[in-house]
This record gives C-alpha cells, sequence and structure tokens, in this order.
C-alpha cells in the first residue's frame, strides 16, 4: 500500500477467535494474497481481521473477500490457496463472493464442487438447471470446462435425470500421426480419452465407475463413433470441440435425441485441425447465437483454475497472438490475419488513467478480446480491429469538443475509420471510454464498473459496426443486441429497470 495517503479501515469481527488462524493461513499467506489483489493491508488482531486502505473501493472490494474467507471457515471447510483466489476472483468480478448458491454436491463425494470464478458459476448453472438443452463452454484450457460438465452428467445420472453419460471428442494428432501409435485402435484412441477418465475419476469411485462403464451407462470415444447414432435420455459432453469440421459438428449437434441435453466444449484459439480446414466450433457459435434452447458461455485467463502460473502463461499467449493481429492488420496482410484469426474483431488497448487498472487490470487484453469474441458470434463486419483508449473525463471532453462539438466529457465515444474506395478495410475505427463518467455512472446504476465499461466497450463497437440508436427502430435493434452479447458474458440486461 503507498505510503504517505490517508487511510480508512473497517474492521470484521470473528464468531471465535480460532477462526482467526483459518482465516489468515500458514504464515498469513491468505491475507497477503488479499493485500496484494487490492492492495491493502489486512491484518488479524484478537479475535477481529483489520483491513485499511487508502481507497474506498478496493476496501469495499478487499472486505466482500475476506467476509467469503470467514463465512468459508465459520463452515467448517478447509480454507486453501484456491478458495482465497476463488474469492479474490468473484469480487473483482462484480460478483459477492459470499453466499454463493451455485453449487454441486454428488452421493459419495464429501466436498461439494463449486465454481471459483463468476464465469464459471454462469456456466454451472446453465448446465445444471435444465434451461438450455445446448450448452457451449468455450475458453482456454484450465478453466474447468470439461471437469464441470462431468461432474453434472454423472449428478444427472445419479439423479435418474438421464439414462447415461457420452462423452466423445475428435482425436486430432497435435503434431503426431495416429498410424504411428503402437497396439489396435481401442490402444491407439486411448491416449485422446484419458483426460475424459481422469474427469470420471474425480467424481466416481474406481469401482463404482467401472460398474456404471461395463453397464453402458458412461460412455467415452471418439468422434467418429458417433456417426449414425441417436442419443435419447443422455448427457452427451463434446470436448476439444475445436478440432471439429463443420459437417462434423453439424453431424453430432444432429445426434441429440428426446430427453437428451448437450455440452459443447472448447478452446479456438488451440485448433490442430488441418491448415485448410474450418473448425466447426466457431461456425456453430455463429450459426447458433440466437438459437432458442442453447446458450454460450465465454471463459478468459481470469478462469484458469489451475496452477496460477497457468493463467498467467494464457495471457501472456494472448497478449502476444494480439499483438501479432494487430502488426498484420495495420500492415495490411490480411490473408496472414484470416488464418489466425479466432474471432471477426480484435482489439489494441491504450490506457492513460491508472483508474481503469482497477478495473480490467493492468494487462486487460484477454477480457477485452473476450468481448470481442462474444461479439463476433452475433455480428459480422469486414474489418479486423478496432482500437480502445481507456482514458479521462478531460480527454473525453476534448475530443467531444473537436469532433462532435459538445464540450463536455461522456461515458463512451465511437469514430468508425473513414472507408476508401478500392481499399481493404481492416480497421474499424476508435472507442474511448472516460473513466470518471463511466464510475459514477456504475455507482448510480449500482453495478460494478467493470459491467459497466463492458456495455460501453460493447455499444462503442456497435456503433463502429454501423448499429445506432436515431430511430425507436434502430435502438430496438441495437438494445437487443447488447442484451444478448452481454447476457453471453455473464452481464445482466443494462437497460433492464428494477423500479
Amino acid at each position: 500500500m503507498s505510503k504517505g495517503l490517508t487511510t480508512t479501515q473497517c474492521r470484521l469481527p470473528l464468531d471465535y477467535p480460532s477462526l482467526a488462524p483459518l482465516v489468515a493461513g500458514p504464515a498469513h499467506r491468505n491475507l497477503a494474497m488479499v493485500e496484494d489483489a487490492f492492495n491493502v493491508s489486512v491484518t488479524a488482531q484478537g479475535g477481529d481481521i483489520v483491513i485499511k486502505g487508502a481507497d474506498p473501493r478496493s476496501l469495499s472490494q478487499a472486505r466482500d473477500a475476506v467476509l467469503a474467507m470467514i463465512e468459508r471457515a465459520e463452515g467448517g471447510d478447509e480454507l486453501g490457496l484456491a478458495d482465497v483466489r476463488s474469492s479474490i476472483a468473484f469480487v473483482r468480478g462484480g460478483s459477492a463472493a459470499h453466499g454463493q448458491t451455485v453449487a454441486l454436491s454428488l452421493p459419495g463425494r464429501r466436498a461439494v464442487i463449486k465454481p471459483r470464478t463468476p464465469m464459471q458459476a454462469q456456466y454451472l448453472q446453465a448446465l445444471a438447471s435444465g434451461t438450455h438443452e445446448l450448452v457451449f463452454g468455450v475458453g482456454p484450457a484450465g478453466t474447468g470446462k470439461t471437469f464441470m460438465a462431468v461432474a453434472v452428467g454423472v449428478s444427472m445420472l445419479l439423479d435418474g435425470r438421464v439414462s447415461r453419460v457420452v462423452v466423445t471428442r475428435p482425436a486430432v494428432e497435435a503434431g503426431e500421426q495416429l498410424g504411428f501409435l503402437p497396439g489396435d485402435l481401442e490402444e491407439k484412441i486411448d491416449p485422446y480419452l484419458q483426460p475424459i477418465w481422469d474427469a470420471f475419476k474425480a467424481v466416481l469411485s474406481a469401482a463404482e465407475l467401472e460398474r456404471r462403464k461395463a453397464n453402458g451407462e458412461i460412455e467415452v470415444a471418439p468422434l467418429a463413433f458417433m456417426r449414425g447414432r441417436t442419443l435419447s435420455d443422455a448427457f452427451v459432453i463434446v470436448d476439444e470441440a475445436q478440432n471439429t469440421t463443420r459437417m462434423q459438428m453439424k453431424m453430432l449437434l444432429t445426434r441429440l435425441g428426446e430427453g437428451s441435453r448437450m455440452v459443447v466444449n472448447g478452446d479456438p484459439s488451440q485448433t490442430d485441425l488441418p491448415r485448410r480446414s474450418k473448425s466447426g466450433l466457431g461456425h456453430a457459435l455463429h450459426l447458433l447465437r440466437r438459437l432458442e434452447g442453447a446458450c454460450q458461455i465465454y471463459f478468459s485467463s481470469e478462469d484458469v483454475v489451475r496452477h496460477p502460473l497457468v493463467g498467467r502463461i494464457v495471457e501472456a499467449y494472448e497478449e502476444e497472438d494480439l499483438k501479432e493481429k494487430s502488426e498484420m492488420a495495420r500492415d495490411g496482410d490480411r490473408r496472414r490475419l484470416k488464418t489466425l484469426a479466432n474471432s471477426l474483431f480484435h482489439v489494441e488497448v491504450e490506457i492513460d488513467h491508472a483508474g481503469w487498472e482497477d478495473v480490467f487490470g493492468p494487462k486487460p487484453y484477454a477480457y477485452l478480446e473476450k468481448i470481442a469474441v462474444a461479439a463476433a458470434a452475433f455480428v459480422e463486419a469486414e474489418g479486423e480491429y478496432f482500437t480502445l483508449l481507456l482514458t479521462n473525463d478531460a480527454h473525453s471532453r476534448e475530443l467531444n469538443a473537436r469532433w462532435r462539438q459538445k464540450d463536455q466529457p461522456t461515458n463512451v465515444l465511437a469514430f468508425p475509420a473513414p472507408q476508401l474506395p478500392n481499399t481493404p478495410h481492416a480497421n474499424l475505427g476508435d472507442v474511448a471510454l472516460a473513466y470518471e463518467t463511466c464510475e459514477r455512472e456504475a455507482g448510480e446504476q449500482k453495478k460494478s464498473v467493470k459491467d459497466h465499461a463492458t456495455h460501453l466497450v460493447l455499444h462503442g463497437l456497435l456503433h463502429l459496426l454501423g448499429y445506432d440508436h436515431a430511430s425507436e427502430d434502430a435502438a430496438v435493434e441495437m438494445e437487443g443486441l447488447e442484451r444478448e452479447i452481454l447476457a453471453s458474458l455473464g452481464i445482466a440486461d443494462p437497460y433492464h429497470d428494477d423500479d
């Protein structure tokens, strides 16, 4: 915490003094994680946890995270590093970290399966609620997509809601040839299916798994074995879906029979298909974006629940990929850009106000690209990238006065790039957000700054794509798109009036 600044504090009393070491963790490592996450000071003093900080918002976030940790300790649950990271992630995502109601318990499993990030909570809710017959889980490895899908499938099987769980994935080689592997066909494909069996072993005993496997209640098979089948009364999981072709994806989706539900998981950035083959996952996400009974959940590096280093590794690769795409877009290398593109839009980010780092983090590229990917599932455009300026009210006022003749700051400004004849339109244009105005509006609307800023980024992007709200019909169309895209990101309807 910066020295020399006026600090305030809040004190959280504990019901029992014995809870203090449980909340603090060995050598106070849990409290140290909260300190690092929110730039505050956290100490255990007698029967209280005391939090001190110079920024009221950071102090409030740290308080919510510690309350979640206290709640878990009071419930008799172990408070590990993963649980502390989870509490921090929920608070950063603008959700309440304590009082979580989305959880999954399995017979014979002592621990309750709980989401560790807001997006995981939305994913688990979509899988377990029964509202959607088809759920897409999109994002990097380590975000829990496969594990949670298997856990929900097993839960439904044990409850008698389905008669079997069927998991399939394409046997696509990552730089190796299937024919070079030893053994018969079953032995050849088994390495590709091992991650699925590992997920089952995490939620079922070995004896229970073998018994249900022998009875045909649990089946794991390569994609090729699905052709010609109708999967009724089943919970179907399609894993590594980025390695399906368009025809394979169509074949899989049309296997769904009466009383069945399907989960399609994949990471568009990790396709192992031959260069000329187009992934069926991206095509399906766009084609089925408004399909009744289906929903799409998008994960990012913020949702990685493995070792924290994995999340940083994913973020580093995503950042490098974005830089490469932006450089190629500026150089006009559209052919190479098309081969690398995972979505229609990419975002270049410029930050000139420190407050935005508290909202999106010091390296916001992964989250902002996630907004662009979500938008790409609903709209099409000729352009490849846009520039996002995260600035302050003073700069916003200057831009507004210069280009719109309005001498005042505004929450978001959008400047579409000029389209020159016979010139590839790679650059969509620029979007600028003003920090102080966004923060004030978020407080007035009783929502997190991150959620409000996400809406404004999307609003500005849609303006670049030609959408507007000049007429009632145009406003209805634009606001409807915003609702759908934000819902896919786990953000509530910004136009809903609780009053």
